[in-house]
């Protein structure tokens, strides 16, 4: 039987039959206001909150503060449960290292016995760095330290609402490889399918799932993420 991370996200994990393998990792795309770091912080609350799991959300943006704003408008107030060692915070400079940042990321998940991650986006990795090679191993290393450490990670990467058939089929932008490195891929995106449903959801790959493969609807509530 294959053992499942929940996402707490009651469509997503009715649709992947019960959320994310355990200890794999996984790739959200989506553009500006898609929803991918909502869905991130979703998945560390619930994990917290709901079933006891540890997690970090690790940002690569200048101003984490504005992160935790968002999430409190959403009713998560992550700020108690930071205090606790439940959830942690980190920002990374994009100018960090592939070696820093393994070696910060075990430490933090030793310490914290940390079951949940979340790196944000993880796109700026490769933003100084042009040599295709040198970014497919830097890439897949974090995502096989991730895999080694068992925590279920979720590693953002983004792209504009008119590249979406470059997205599915195609390579489009310099992390391309996460396609193939990542247990699962799942598109969020900004305007849904069907009328009437603002924004849309697709899982396009996930490994040992026989997961629905249409596109599904989704709704940014007061909530959080609801998936139809």
């Amino acid at each position: 039987m294959i053992e499942r991370c929940e996402t707490g996200i009651s469509g997503f994990d009715k649709i992947t039959q019960g959320g994310f393998v355990r200890n794999s990792a996984n790739l959200i795309i989506g553009g500006p206001g898609s929803g991918k770091t909502t869905f991130m912080l979703q998945f560390l609350w619930n994990g917290a909150m709901t079933f006891n799991e540890p997690g970090i959300y690790c940002s690569f943006e200048p101003d984490i503060i504005e992160t935790l704003y968002d999430a409190i408008s959403f009713g998560w107030d992550f700020s108690k449960l930071n205090e606790q060692d439940r959830v942690k915070f980190v920002r990374f400079s994009p100018r960090t290292s592939i070696d820093e940042l393994k070696n910060e990321l075990t430490r933090i998940i030793s310490k914290y016995g940390v079951k949940r991650i979340c790196l944000d986006p993880v796109s700026v990795l490769a933003l100084n760095e042009n040599n295709a090679g040198k970014i497919r191993e830097n890439l897949f290393d974090l995502v096989s330290l991730m895999k080694r450490l068992k925590v279920t990670s979720i590693l953002s990467d983004e792209f504009l609402e008119g590249d979406v058939s470059a997205v599915e089929t195609g390579i489009w932008s310099k992390t391309d490889i996460l396609k193939f490195l990542s247990d699962s891929v799942t598109i969020l995106y900004e305007h849904g399918f069907k009328q009437g449903n603002d924004r849309a959801l697709k899982v396009i790959k996930m490994r040992r799932t026989n997961h629905l493969r249409n596109p599904v609807g989704m709704e940014l509530t007061s909530k959080g993420i609801e998936v139809a």
